[in-house]
């Protein structure tokens, strides 16, 4: 039933939500009347031992101590057991079958199994509620605590009227405590410091109903997921996505925590999408459930920090949890707030989970025998295999598997997506819940993904040119397939056998060198869609600055998109960064040369594929050119190109005149984007003359600017010995 089929159904008749709500609440106020007779039995009590108000007097303090004796029988009122009589019972279960039909849910029940209450929390919840259903509430609850100053709830409220008995005062006491669920989903909200007396007494801060939850309970309108929510709570990855190594060091560092409650397992190596998994694996191993830590850096200072910090120890101390605590992003908080951190996580006697790519190891964690690591390397080509047949479907790995459902997977299955991609497993899962929901290709899904907003830095485009577009000579045209191939296949040689020198090694680079408008930046975009990722543009206007350091932190930038993104990263025009190195004879000699030497380390270990393009292939530093597997040398299209560049220049919609012929215009000595912008420039002469069709007096014009932007002259009948007919050439001096 759509949404609005069920909102409807909701609020026709009497509102099962709301008569839910009444329902419960009956329970609740049924409470309240046995919290006011015992209020007024004690009082008639105190009334009747002659209380002097200067002095506690004898009879009033055997009084006070028979009504607190937990082994005294003095309530007269009965206890409320949060239980519904016979007759609300079968009420409730109409509605939830009047629900049911309507293919809803009654918000109370919504709520209580989101946030894991039982009879007593929503009852207290309901009773916190009463002030908004009805502002009499207010000096009934001043009566009930005898202070007429305490007019909204608070915990001694919801104890006095929901658990009078010092039994059940001590057994749901925790209930209203932080660690409560009623509290950790921001069910109830405490205000202040403390109640009227300003004593900081948690019992006597007042609990708000958060705005929206009294709406969503009357008619079920809002998220529940925003209205109730554990800011610390995770739950495992499905699937989880960890083998290898990495799932072998989890599970060591599992048995370790499992041996010792208190312990600190740091797991160093994996990228930020796969710390979740490892974390989970450490925690199931150790036979404990996981929350998260807070992030430090939203921190205003660093003793906000600690408060943070040592109230999610607490908690998941509370809990019986570990507590997750992911480090990568530290160095963003500040040396004191992660000095502050550190402090914490040493005095805690809490379970925790570190993981991050660099290890992060605080003296006081080191020293009381508490802190134990495990580094691993990121999944290898075989590792990444596998963990796509485990989503995939059955936790194989086989042939036929893939061959089963190459739609799915698309071409070459998962040794395809294995080769192309260096996915972290939260990426492997969102691939998939993609792929599934619109029953597209893995690879395509993948694509989706890894689309990120583009960085400042650089520009990012979706290849929309195939090897078509790309006219070159045979052999220019086979080497750029190659590259696309190459890279397929380095995974595979780099990692199963070895050539990559450790794990895997860096990726593969290439330089592409020639005139300018003889293709190379289309050749990148070509190799791009071939791979099925997209394309970074380094933009060098804003990649290069004045201040010293700032060129190699966005540069790093730059290149942690790429790799982050699984893009070509493209540098165009690269001799402005990567020139040669020179002598140092200024201060600013000094930089620049640093500049290069950090191109050429940040080259050297990138996993992505790079291309370089440049025009003057001797202004490149040396030390650059030995680092590239492929060099590509664009020479100028001869004849056969040329033709097909004219073909490809005008657009099949485009409109020619009949007696326009192109054929001759191949042996002009032009570039690939000289044809293209001619083509263009011809086709704005036409438009601006109000002419229907494209003309040959327009192309030689176009023509015959070009060649003037080029700094170069036509022969004398040049154009229309091209264009196929002799004649005037007055009309190439026209003026637009």
């Amino acid at each position: 039933m759509p949404t609005q089929e069920r909102g409807a159904a909701l609020t026709r008749g009497p509102v099962p939500a709301t008569a839910h709500l009444t329902l419960r609440y009956a329970a609740v106020h049924r409470a309240l009347r046995a919290a006011a007779a015992r209020r007024a039995e004690h009082s008639k009590l105190l009334a009747d031992c002659e209380l002097s108000p200067y002095c506690v007097t004898d009879a009033q303090a055997e009084l006070l101590l028979d009504l607190t004796d937990p082994a005294a029988a003095h309530v007269r009122v009965p206890a409320h057991d949060h239980a519904l009589a016979p007759v609300a019972v079968s009420a409730e279960e109409d509605l939830r079958r009047r629900a049911a039909r309507a293919e809803a849910v009654l918000p109370l029940d919504a709520l209580s199994r989101a946030a894991g209450l039982d009879a007593f929390e929503i009852d207290a919840l309901l009773l916190c509620l009463a002030p908004v259903l009805a502002p009499e509430h207010a000096l009934l609850f001043g009566y009930l605590l005898d202070d007429l100053d305490q007019r909204r709830p608070n915990a001694e409220l919801v104890l006095t009227v929901l658990a009078p008995s010092l039994d059940g005062r001590l057994a749901r006491l925790p209930c209203l405590g932080p660690y409560g669920p009623l509290r950790r989903f921001g069910l109830l909200v405490p205000e202040g410091q403390g109640g009227s007396d300003g004593s900081g007494n948690d019992l006597l801060r007042t609990l708000n109903v958060p705005p929206g939850l009294a709406s969503y309970l009357l008619d079920g309108r809002g998220d529940l997921a925003l209205l109730a929510h554990d800011p610390g709570e995770l739950s495992p990855p499905r699937p989880a996505l960890l083998g290898g190594p990495a799932l072998a060091a989890a599970t060591r560092l599992g048995d370790r925590l499992r041996a010792r409650r208190d312990g600190v397992a740091a797991l160093w190596g994996l990228p930020e999408g796969g710390q979740l998994d490892a974390a989970w694996a450490v925690a199931e191993a150790a036979g404990l459930t996981l929350r998260r830590a807070p992030d430090v850096r939203s921190s205003p200072a660093p003793e906000d920090a600690r408060a943070e910090a040592a109230r999610a120890l607490a908690t998941a101390g509370a809990l019986g949890t570990a507590l997750w605590l992911p480090t990568d992003a530290l160095h963003e908080a500040g040396a004191a707030t992660t000095q502050v951190l550190a402090d914490v996580l040493a005095s805690a006697h809490v379970p925790v989970v570190l993981t991050g790519r660099a290890p992060w190891r605080p003296l006081g964690l080191l020293a009381d025998g508490r802190y134990a690591e495990e580094t691993v390397p990121e999944p290898d080509y075989p590792q990444r295999r596998a963990l796509w047949a485990a989503l995939g479907g059955p936790a194989s790995a086989s042939t036929s598997a893939e061959e089963d459902a190459p739609e799915v997977f698309g071409a070459g299955g998962f040794d395809g997506l294995a080769a192309r991609f260096r996915l972290t497993p939260e990426q492997m899962r969102a691939t998939a819940g993609l792929a599934g929901a619109e029953g597209v290709p893995m690879a395509n899904a993948v694509t989706r993904v890894l689309a990120t907003m583009p960085a400042p830095l650089t520009e990012q485009r979706t290849p929309v040119h195939g090897m078509a577009d790309l006219v070159l000579p045979a052999e220019q045209a086979r080497q750029v397939e190659e590259i696309a191939s190459a890279f397929r296949a380095w995974p595979r040689v780099s990692q199963e056998w070895g050539f990559g020198g450790g794990h895997g090694g860096p990726g593969l680079k290439a330089l592409f060198t020639g005139e300018p408008g003889t293709g190379k930046t289309l050749a990148a975009e070509v190799i791009a869609g071939s791979l099925g990722v997209d394309l970074l543009r380094v933009d060098l206007a804003r990649t290069v600055s004045k201040w010293v350091g700032e060129t190699e932190k966005n540069l790093d930038k730059a290149f942690r998109q790429a790799e982050a993104a699984h893009a070509l990263l493209l540098f165009d025009e690269a001799d402005s960064l990567f020139g040669k190195r020179g002598t140092v004879d200024r201060g600013s000699d000094r930089y620049a040369n640093l500049e290069v030497g950090f191109l050429l380390q940040r080259l050297e270990r990138s996993p992505a594929l790079v291309v370089l393009t440049t025009n003057l292939h001797g202004n490149l530093d040396s030390a650059f050119t030995r680092r590239f597997q492929f060099v590509v040398r664009f020479s100028r299209p001869g004849d056969r190109e040329r033709y097909r560049l004219w073909r490809l220049a005008f657009p099949a919609r485009a409109p020619l005149a009949p007696d326009l012929r192109l054929d001759g215009l191949a042996r002009l000595d032009l570039t690939g984007a000289a044809i293209m912008a001619a083509a263009r420039t011809a086709a704005l002469l036409a438009a601006r003359s109000g002419s229907t069709a494209i003309g040959r007096e327009h192309l030689v014009e176009a023509i015959a600017r070009q060649f003037r932007q080029e700094s170069r002259l036509p022969r004398a009948g040049e154009l229309e010995l091209a264009l196929g007919q002799a004649g005037d050439a007055a009309s190439a001096g026209s003026t637009w």
